[in-house]
């Protein structure tokens, strides 16, 4: 009976140590985007998504008295962004209702993921993605005072009538990218013999802090500082505009990471983890 009576003191003080979660409702929007203002880099996609895509965007939190202390994203019904705590995003993932998703986390969430899903290959891989089930992802930043105008290319601004360029020259997944970039943001290029050749592009804005995607150069133009130049007419853009510019890199991919500090981009402190999953 004691036995009985300690077993069940432990679960109940287990029940009640867990922290509560709740849906993102009116009542607690303002309480959620003030924890996400306090770390705009991190959270850049959470307030995009929120801002700008809110009808394919669900997001569910966690609270310890009466303060939030993770949160949990999922948007399109197949992406899967947690930040925070990593007892209560364990909570958070049950109510996750994917059978596959692309997941987003900090690395202290991986071991709560992996006991409700299974990671596996993923299939999208391109010689700029090398062939790993995980993907670590450092966050770097670049500002007006960090800025290193880098431009010995002639560069351009890319707009519509350079669409079908930019599918002749890079596919459909640049080409939808290039167009949200210069319906929502910028995106630059350079050309060579009349063929575009490298790229560079913004589309998720959020007031004065911008995040680049996109940045490619095609395989035979690679060496020449192509993405150096483009990327480096991009920022200054943004810069001009008053905005700061971030950006999530692979931190196996070396080569583009030289190209980010030689215009100035520093690494912060955030470190990503990106895989594909399967529910268990």
């Amino acid at each position: 009976m004691k036995r009985f009576l300690k077993r069940l003191e432990e679960e109940l003080q287990y029940a009640l140590s867990l922290p509560e979660v709740f849906p993102l409702e009116k009542a607690y929007e303002k309480q959620f985007l003030d924890f996400l203002d306090r770390d705009r880099i991190l959270h850049i996609f959470t307030i995009f998504d929120l801002r700008y895509q809110r009808d394919k965007t669900r997001v569910w939190m966690a609270f310890e008295n009466n303060e939030i202390i993770s949160y949990l994203m999922e948007f399109d019904k197949r992406i899967v962004h947690t930040h925070g705590d990593a007892v209560s995003v364990a909570k958070l993932l049950d109510f996750i209702n994917l059978d596959e998703a692309m997941f987003v986390i900090e690395p202290i969430h991986l071991q709560a993921v992996e006991k409700c899903f299974e990671i596996v290959e993923r299939t999208d891989y391109s010689s700029s993605f090398p062939k790993a089930k995980i993907m670590t992802y450092l966050v770097m930043k670049v500002d007006a005072e960090t800025f290193k105008p880098w431009v010995k290319h002639p560069v351009g601004r890319l707009g519509t009538e350079d669409l079908d360029n930019v599918l002749k020259s890079m596919g459909d997944e640049l080409s939808r990218q290039v167009n949200n970039a210069i319906q929502r943001g910028f995106a630059f290029g350079i050309y060579e013999n009349e063929s575009l050749v490298s790229i560079a592009t913004t589309s998720n804005i959020v007031d004065d802090l911008a995040l680049i995607r996109g940045v490619y150069t095609i395989p035979s133009s690679r060496g020449k500082g192509l993405a150096t130049s483009t990327c480096s007419a991009l920022v200054e853009e943004l810069i001009d505009r008053g905005k700061k510019a971030i950006l999530w890199v692979s931190k196996d991919n070396l080569p583009a990471i030289r190209v980010y500090e030689k215009i100035g981009f520093k690494k912060t402190d955030h470190i990503l983890l990106a895989f594909q999953a399967i529910k268990k």
